[in-house]
């Protein structure tokens, strides 16, 4: 069996103590920022998203009822010219309309 030299023993205590003054300390505050932002931050961070999502669905349905409602306002008007385009002038010029496809039903109520 070998036994440690009084040299090696001596780095031996010095290596535990410097752990113990410098490694452990930092691992104990590092352990507590993490547990403060996570108990903290995270939660408020949370709350804040989840609001601006809400209140981004919110206008979203806004937006839509509104499109919907001007829609159903001006098909008439806008449409005509949505179906009497040929096919590729539908994809290409008047692909923004393409919503008049709904409103093709009522386009005979309409003339």
């Amino acid at each position: 069996m070998k036994i440690m030299s009084e040299n090696s023993a001596g780095r031996h205590w010095l290596v535990i103590a410097l752990v113990s003054v410098i490694v452990l300390p930092l691992l104990v505050t590092l352990v507590m920022a993490v547990y403060t932002i996570a108990t903290t931050t995270v939660p408020m961070v949370w709350s804040s998203w989840s609001v601006n999502v809400a209140r981004l669905q919110q206008n979203e349905a806004r937006t839509a009822r509104i499109e919907e409602a001007a829609r159903k306002a001006s098909f008439r008007s806008v449409c005509p010219d949505y179906f009497d385009a040929s096919t590729l002038s539908r994809l290409i010029g008047y692909r923004s309309r393409a919503w008049c496809e709904d409103y093709r039903d009522r386009m005979s109520d309409a003339q």
